[in-house]
């Protein structure tokens, strides 16, 4: 006869009274309670919990070792409480005898409601028993109840995380086994061998092939092995069948595969509600974001990226870079989506094409900081050109009629070869005035008289020279630049004496000579980056010694203002053609003879650049006349034309139009070119230019920026052609293997044929599956490239245990503004970081599958007792 579970004791029938289906008389009880009891037990229960609430019953039956407690724990109130509601009861359904003998009997009350409503219900009891342990695992791997994900092994990798995961499974669920088999009655033995059988083969199949159709039929062959095995071995080492309990134990495993779908479905559904899991309804349902971040986490992670790695190259290459920029696994993931049709290309085309657009103006707003803004170099020369005429033409034309003075050094150049050779080309420009250098007598006999003679004939005859020296001067020979320098030494005498003769010559003249040195600090800054080879080369070392000959800011700054013109020439009217400048500054290029980065070095050592270009050429003009001693040429008046435009209506203070010619028209017109004076007259003046010595780290400093800012627009380029370009064919080809598969593929160990054929049959079957969740996979991890997420090293897990760590230095910090905490106790938090339990949906789920499994299994086994 079969032993009755644990406090089930049940006397001989009396009167013809029928036991509930399945119990089993126990011969050598000695108690006098009687089967009738079974029905005050089971009619009260309906009677008051109807059979919605003894679902509720077998729920909690289902949790692991206090479910095995509740029919006692029930059994002894209700043995207490019988003492006073016996009177509410018949005489046969009443508990009687000690207060033991009244336990008894409540207790086998209590099983055998249970046994009668499995009887009757037996799929729903069931159902209602899993239920419960579900439950009881999810709800404790939320308070951190278990141990799975403890101790850091969540973050293990290889052979050592399975080793930890599986014996801490095994471990856990041994204790777990032989608590709950023995709260129902059961063999602690064999519960713990139940236990640590389905631990330990959770830990091994949790690290088979992690992602994938594929991967979700090995791990759930793999359960059902692991589970025939242990039932096999159970059954061994408890002298049992060895055939029976491989059976049992499979059929277990496949159970509690059935249940993983089935949670697996659930949680499938709940993501559909949480916007965290993904963008759409696709993207939530295969958990992308997660699934996304995890790949990309593996990849940085073979490549032996940290995040504090990625901080430092992607603020190396600036605000615009990306993770593809600074990672070539990122770059060979992009180019990998880049052929993927989806959701996930179109981001990455969008963004890539998006910072491209703007990479022409972000390299002349680089220009723009090293060199100043874009140059007019024509409208430059003009405006010096103008102030030179404005202010040295009063004073030419004034000293012009000035009596020669006759001296001794007058009449010593009037004797040398230069001057006499000077005179009919000074002649001859007289001529084209209307005048003549000579005098003529009675007889008709020409020559020059000093007394006769203005300023403005010497004038003339300097003009000469310096004709004369412009003639022999090009390309000549030793002696015909010899005798150009003479003849300049002989002009340099004969300008000194007509400065004696006249003040006002002499200020004239040093306006235009010093607006002149500006002309040629202008002109020389054009040819600082020519290209030109051999003699005529500027090397670095030259242009310093140029810059070092000037002694004023107006000749420096108008260089630096030359140099920017040609840089602009260079870059041409299309201000995003980058590759020029590449080429200007050597970026990609790996010749070490070329020198315009030092040359650029060099020249912002001496010069600092202006924000406007107006404020660079009205500070060089402001600095020349408080050098040079002049005046600034009076501004032009304010017209008519300057504060009103005839397309638009004039308006007086009641808004109506007036006509601009009547008298009302005309005095408004009055009232706002007054109000223009004033507004031009409060205007601050633009300072002069500082001159200042020169600076080697300043200019390197510069130049350094320049070149990191180029280089990282020369690294977005690469990154854009690799990504929807047309080539690194090799690169995306790489990145295939990093990316989520939009097929099924099979492992290369399968023959061709076959697998090929296996290949299709499944992509048939499940490709609109695969495709959609590759779709959404994919598109999480292009949001991922183009960010600059350096927490993307880390896996899900990881970087959640990070943000526990940063939570817990803040704890640490207290509430002081820019508080720091010691190394040491930066370690200490990581530490804690990495022991804390954060529990996941899918250690809920595995927890409670296995609860499951275990509830089941003891019950399998009490049931075959």
């Amino acid at each position: 006869m079969a032993g009755l579970p644990d406090g089930f004791v049940i006397d001989t029938p009396r009167s013809g009274a029928a036991l509930p289906e399945g119990f089993a008389l126990d011969g050598n009880s000695d108690s006098s309670s009687d089967p009738a009891l079974l029905a005050r037990g089971w009619n009260a229960e309906k009677a008051v919990l109807h059979t919605d609430n003894q679902v509720a019953r077998s729920m909690s039956e289902g949790i692991p070792v206090l479910g095995g407690l509740l029919n006692k724990a029930d059994a002894g109130a209700d043995a207490l409480l019988s003492y006073g509601l016996n009177p509410l009861f018949s005489k046969d359904q009443q508990l009687q005898g000690s207060l033991g003998d009244r336990y008894r009997q409540a207790l086998a009350v209590q099983n055998g409601m249970d046994q009668q409503f499995h009887q009757s219900h037996p799929y729903v009891d069931t159902a209602a028993n899993i239920a419960g342990g579900l439950a009881a695992g999810g709800g404790a791997g939320k308070l951190g109840l278990t141990l799975a994900g403890r101790f850091g092994t969540g973050t293990m990798t290889g052979l050592q995380g399975l080793v930890a995961r599986a014996g801490i499974g095994a471990g856990e669920n041994a204790i777990l086994g032989a608590l709950d088999s023995k709260a129902r009655g059961g063999n602690a033995l064999e519960g713990a061998e139940l236990g640590a059988g389905l631990g330990l083969g959770g830990g091994v199949t949790s690290g088979i092939s992690k992602s994938g159709v594929l991967g979700a039929l090995m791990r759930g062959a793999a359960g059902v092995g692991i589970g025939a095995g242990v039932g096999a071995g159970g059954a061994a080492l408890n002298g049992g069948d060895i055939a029976t309990g491989a059976a049992m134990g499979a059929a277990t495993s496949a159970a509690g595969e059935g249940l993983g779908l089935g949670a697996r479905g659930a949680e499938v559904a709940g993501r559909a509600f949480n916007s965290e899991a993904g963008d759409g309804l696709a993207g939530r349902a295969f958990n992308a974001r997660d699934v996304a971040r995890s790949k990309v986490a593996d990849a940085l992670l073979a490549e032996g990226a940290t995040p504090e790695d990625l901080r430092k190259r992607l603020n190396t290459v600036g605000q615009h870079a990306n993770l593809m920029d600074v990672s070539p696994s990122m770059e060979n993931m992009g180019g990998a989506i880049g052929t993927e049709a989806g959701a996930g290309q179109t981001t990455l085309k969008r963004a890539l094409e998006a910072r491209e657009a703007g990479s022409g103006q972000r390299v002349e707003d680089l220009l723009t900081v090293a060199l100043g803004p874009r140059m007019d170099g024509a409208g430059i020369l003009d405006q010096f050109q103008n102030e030179r005429r404005q202010a040295a033409g009063p004073l030419y034309e004034a000293a012009m009629a000035t009596p020669v003075t006759d001296s001794d050094g007058l009449r010593s150049v009037m004797k040398t070869s230069a001057f006499k050779k000077a005179l009919p080309i000074a002649e001859e420009l007289a001529n084209n005035e209307g005048r003549t250098l000579y005098s003529a007598d009675q007889e008709g006999n020409r020559s020059l008289d000093l007394n006769r003679m203005t300023l403005q004939d010497l004038h003339y005859v300097q003009r000469g020279m310096q004709n004369y020296m412009s003639d022999v001067r090009p390309g000549l020979g030793i002696k015909d630049n010899e005798l150009s320098t003479s003849v300049g030494n002989v002009r340099k005498q004969l300008l000194s004496a007509m400065d004696e003769m006249s003040p006002e010559y002499q200020q004239a003249r040093t306006i235009y000579a010093g607006n002149s040195a500006v002309q040629d600090a202008y002109n020389q800054g054009m040819s600082a980056f020519d290209s030109s080879t051999g003699a005529n080369h500027l090397t670095p070392e030259a242009m310093e010694r140029n810059l070092s000959k000037y002694d004023n800011a107006s000749e420096q700054q108008a260089y630096l203002l030359g140099a920017r013109q040609r840089v602009s020439n260079i870059m041409g009217g299309a201000r995003n053609n980058r590759q020029r400048a590449y080429t200007l500054l050597g970026i990609g290029n790996e010749n070490p003879n070329f020198d315009n980065q030092d040359k650029l070095a060099a020249l912002l050592s001496y010069v600092k650049p202006t924000a406007t270009q107006d404020e660079a050429t009205q500070g060089i003009l402001n600095e020349m006349r408080s050098r040079l001693g002049y005046a600034a040429p009076d501004r032009p008046a304010i017209t008519a034309d300057d504060v009103y435009d005839p397309a638009t209506a004039l308006l007086n203070d009641r808004g109506e139009s007036v006509h601009p010619d009547s008298e009302e028209g005309q005095r408004i017109i009055q009232q706002r070119i007054q109000q223009a004076e004033v507004d031009r007259d409060a205007e601050p003046p633009v300072p002069g230019l500082a001159f200042i010595a020169p600076d080697k780290e300043r200019g390197a400093r510069a130049v350094a920026d320049l070149l990191a800012g180029l280089n990282s627009e020369r690294q977005f380029g690469q990154t854009l052609n690799a990504t929807v370009g047309n080539s690194a064919t090799a690169k995306r080809l790489a990145g295939r293997n990093l990316i989520a598969s939009s097929e099924i593929e099979l492992p290369n160990s399968i023959p061709a044929t076959i697998g090929k054929a296996l290949s299709a049959g499944a992509n048939a079957v499940a490709g609109p599956v695969i495709r959609a969740r590759a779709n959404a996979v994919n598109s999480e991890i292009a949001n991922i490239l183009i960010s600059r997420d350096a927490n993307a090293a880390l896996r899900p897990e990881q970087a959640e245990r990070n943000n526990v760590a940063q939570a817990i230095m803040d704890q640490m910090r207290g509430p002081a503004e820019g508080a720091r905490i010691s190394p040491e106790d930066e370690a200490e938090a990581r530490r804690l970081a990495q022991r804390a339990y954060l529990p996941t949906d899918r250690d809920i789920i595995a927890r409670a599958l296995l609860t499951a499994a275990l509830t089941q299994g003891n019950q399998n086994q009490q049931g075959s007792r």
